[in-house]
């Protein structure tokens, strides 16, 4: 079977229409479309995961982005969800990604926010920073600590990503494998 097989067999074609036009339901980490995202990228290697995120982080919109894991931004963050581990986690994954201890040090004059690098010591707002500025400034990074902890934690993509996040994810996997024939 195929890889388009495999993927329409768990989309339908009608939901992958639904999902290539950007229609799912990504509100809950429950929802269904979720699942299916996380199902599709199950079957992806993980050099393809990183290009469907990092694709998602070119284009999600800034200032939707920042609305979204801000816990300052007037609603809930989904960081006040995960609890500390999930947050080390988060924070620990976009640090490798950015280089670790050798950009590190310099990321503390760079994102405003950010008071230290220590993933242990991080709370929401810092973890909050660090996203948004990899988001913004390194896409491409960003993208490969989200395929990151979507393969070793997805529980914590909804939270990372967000629905707008999830909703151009999903939209690129259904696209790609609509248009290649996979």
């Amino acid at each position: 079977m195929s890889l388009l097989s495999q993927i329409g067999s768990l989309l339908g074609g009608e939901d992958a229409q639904r999902l290539a036009s950007g229609q799912g339901n990504f509100q809950s980490p429950d929802s269904p479309d979720v699942q299916r995202v996380q199902e599709m990228l199950g079957k992806l290697t993980p050099q393809q995961q990183q290009q469907v995120f990092s694709q998602a982080a070119q284009q999600m919109n800034p200032q939707d982005y920042a609305a979204h894991i801000d816990p300052n931004a007037g609603s809930a963050s989904p960081l006040s969800n995960i609890g500390s581990g999930g947050l080390r986690t988060i924070a620990s994954t976009l640090l490798q990604h950015l280089g670790g201890g050798g950009v590190a040090g310099s990321l503390l004059s760079r994102i405003p926010g950010l008071q230290t690098t220590d993933p242990s010591q991080m709370d929401q707002s810092q973890v909050a920073a660090l996203a948004r500025y990899t988001q913004q400034n390194h896409p491409e990074l960003f993208g490969r600590a989200a395929a990151q902890l979507g393969q070793q934690q997805p529980d914590l993509l909804h939270s990372f990503l967000g629905k707008a996040g999830l909703a151009i994810g999903a939209a690129a996997l259904a696209s790609h494998f609509i248009n290649t024939g996979q």
